[in-house]
């Protein structure tokens, strides 16, 4: 696994280093865009109105997507190493669950009538408001830990722990909403309640695949001798 991170170094890994990034910041961008729709349901409780935001997520996926190919692509063409292949794609495939996540949370939360939502009581709005903006906060380190795996590597260790303690709190975030919506008298179709609780899931998930980016991450450097 070593081998990625003394690939970095070479100036011939330019263009590669480059296209990671900007994967890494569109996956981010679908996380924001999330955010966005999020943030206008809630607030106005208008579907009509978030589903053009909810649907630019799938289209920000779309593009990470395009960006994965690219790379996937550049490199099975290049001389490189198997392993370095091999470790690249797995850092680009982790990157992309993230994007799939943002993606699945969008188009579940898009299907939910506007019922459960009158229906909601204060305290579950205010714990989905919470849970998503602690996702943005995880998200946010994104870019960051990619970026400096790329660089001089000396925050990674930092941004890893930043991002293992945001997941850690969007995970008691979900068990006290899980709480919040037991506790409320819903008049809804019970697939409904099943939906809401499988999109706050996928929701969940986000954080994990951005965790699970970074604790790959931390592994590619402890391989490598570098932390």
């Amino acid at each position: 696994m070593g081998s990625l991170i003394e690939y970095f170094k070479k100036k011939t890994a330019t263009s590669v280093l480059e296209q990671a990034i900007k994967h890494a910041q569109k996956v981010q961008e679908c996380v924001f865009k999330l955010n966005e729709g999020m943030i206008l349901l809630l607030k106005s409780k208008d579907l009509e109105k978030c589903y053009d935001i909810f649907h630019e997520v799938d289209v920000f996926e779309g593009e990470a997507d395009s960006i994965r190919r690219e790379i996937l692509t550049g490199i099975s063409k290049g001389e490189l190493n198997p392993s370095v292949r091999i470790d690249l794609s797995h850092l680009i495939k982790r990157l992309d669950d993230v994007a799939n996540c943002a993606t699945g949370v969008a188009r579940r939360i898009a299907t939910i009538p506007i019922k459960f939502w009158e229906q909601s009581s204060e305290e579950t709005i205010k714990l989905i408001d919470l849970m998503m903006n602690t996702t943005v906060k995880c998200a946010e380190y994104l870019d960051k830990i990619v970026i400096n795996l790329l660089g001089d590597r000396q925050q990674v260790k930092a941004f890893a722990k930043e991002i293992n303690l945001l997941e850690h709190e969007i995970d008691i975030i979900n068990i006290k909403l899980r709480k919040s919506l037991q506790e409320t008298p819903y008049n809804v179709n019970p697939f409904t309640i099943f939906t809401f609780g499988n999109t706050m899931d996928i929701m969940e998930a986000i954080s994990d695949s951005i965790e699970i980016v970074a604790d790959y991450i931390m592994q590619l450097l402890t391989s490598s001798n570098v932390l």
